[in-house]
């Protein structure tokens, strides 16, 4: 006994000793009595991964599909549902995988049969500490670790931290997987539902996160989805396990997080310097813009029918700063902010993306269900940025100033549609030439207020080929005409 002693010690670090002689009994009556029980004792340190010299744990960078028996302690990350099977002999086995992991790295591991029931009771679950006894093999995905009945998978006491370098936004490629980072919560959406092609019920939310090097949108799956509700804006993360791919959608990198990942709130302070384009600087094709303005104009709500039958909204604020000013189109439930702001207000616009209106091929920024409006306490100084009337193309919007020289007479005419419209025109000069503008509807009657040599602003006309193929601009409803 005192033999049988000597060689638990080498395991008692992942064996109770009534569970140790448990399995000694297993084997001795499984080689039919042929073993000793010092031998049977030494069979099972090998199945332990334990050499008989009594080796330490191993850590899980040192795991290979070479390494045969295996012991080491690690963090339950994920754990998914057992399945059962049926073998050839005709009974009914079952099997969960988990992954664990510790400070070196995280691995796969396969339970089997009666160590299931550690899982299926809840006496193991993700963010237990665990040690592990079993056997390694090539997986699909690399090195594995299957535990049968002879392997351990039991709690412990042991402190084993998994944790992998964190990685700055800016750094994030398609492509990568196992990132960590921290990040401080700037936006978070709520849990929608989506079926599978089998047929089950999966769920989603997204959460956008900012460091010093800027913003990523991370998509939580299934299990991880209810974390939307846990979090508040402001508060910082960190993200282990996430992968990142491209989005068809934004074509930017988002993060994923599956129940193999891990979000939980942290005490680190995040540094996020939230970045604001100008509105000169913004070009085609930019993503995540935000932009800080103050109101020049805004329109009516406008509903349109999609492609699928369904219904939807439109409007526009066109903002301005020191550098010139852009129109905003605002979607769907975002057009509710038409009613919130009033002319000259400045407000903050938040991850909007910038496309070529395709009628004046002017950039515009679009505010979708990913942007968000809100009241901004910055002081923006706008000063309109006048044309002058000799650098005017066709297709363009253009604004002008100018010396009222000609003035025509307002005419009524019926649409297509059968409704009445009107239009009138005057003719503006200034330093560098002259030109028509035609005013239509509501700006038609301005010409009942306008004498001749009158300064008058016309803010975002569209300019035109008109008669004898002259250069003319068209003043309709996102023109301003003033009366200067």
């Amino acid at each position: 006994m005192t033999e049988m002693k000597g060689i638990y010690e080498k395991v008692s670090h992942l064996i109770s000793y009534d569970d140790f002689m448990e399995k000694v009994n297993e084997r001795k009556e499984a080689l039919g009595g042929l073993c000793d029980d010092e031998m049977c004792a030494r069979l099972v340190l090998s199945d332990l991964g334990v050499s008989n010299t009594g080796n330490e744990p191993v850590t899980i960078d040192c795991i290979n599909e070479n390494s045969g028996n295996v012991s080491f302690f690690a963090k339950v990350l994920a754990a998914y549902d057992p399945r059962e099977f049926k073998r050839n002999d005709g009974t009914v086995g079952r099997v969960a995988n988990v992954m664990v992991g510790d400070s070196t790295g995280k691995i796969r591991v396969s339970v089997w049969d009666a160590k299931v029931d550690a899982l299926e009771s809840g006496e193991i679950e993700v963010g237990s500490v665990v040690v592990i006894a079993g056997y390694t093999k090539k997986g699909l995905n690399g090195t594995e670790v299957n535990i049968g009945n002879n392997g351990v998978f039991a709690l412990s006491d042991e402190d084993v931290q998994y944790s992998t370098p964190d990685r700055k936004i800016e750094d994030i490629k398609d492509g990568m997987n196992d990132v960590s980072i921290s990040g401080k919560v700037l936006d978070l959406g709520n849990i929608k539902t989506f079926a599978r092609k089998d047929g089950g019920e999966g769920r989603v939310a997204n959460m956008t996160l900012g460091d010093s090097t800027g913003t990523i949108r991370v998509s939580l799956w299934d299990d991880r989805a209810g974390l939307v509700d846990t979090l508040k804006p402001g508060q910082s993360v960190q993200i282990q396990g996430a992968y990142a791919k491209l989005s068809n959608y934004s074509q930017k990198v988002e993060l994923s997080v599956g129940n193999s990942g891990i979000v939980e709130a942290s005490d680190e302070t995040v540094e996020y310097v939230v970045p604001f384009a100008k509105a000169a600087e913004i070009v085609d094709g930019m993503n995540g813009v935000n932009l800080t303005g103050v109101i020049l104009d805004i329109s009516d709500v406008r509903t349109f029918s999609r492609k699928d039958g369904t219904e939807g909204t439109i409007g526009n604020f066109v903002l301005g700063d020191e550098t010139g000013k852009i129109r905003v189109t605002l979607w769907d439930d975002k057009t509710a902010h038409l009613d919130e702001f009033d002319f000259g207000e400045t407000i903050e616009i938040m991850g909007a993306y910038s496309r070529v209106n395709n009628f004046n091929q002017q950039v515009e920024l679009n505010v979708g269900n990913r942007g968000s409006v809100a009241a901004s306490s910055k002081s923006i100084t706008y000063q309109e940025k006048l044309d002058q009337i000799n650098d005017i193309l066709p297709g363009k919007s253009y604004s002008v100033e100018g010396r009222v020289i000609d003035i025509g007479e307002i005419r009524e005419f019926e649409r297509d549609d059968g409704t009445q419209n009107s239009v009138s025109n005057i003719e503006l000069e200034d330093e560098t030439g002259k030109i028509r503008v035609t005013l239509w509807g509501e700006h038609a009657d301005i010409v009942n207020s306008i004498q001749m040599g009158m300064r008058v602003r016309v803010t975002d006309a569209f300019s035109k080929f008109g008669m004898n193929e002259e250069i003319e601009l068209s003043a309709g409803n996102r023109t301003r005409v003033t009366i200067l």
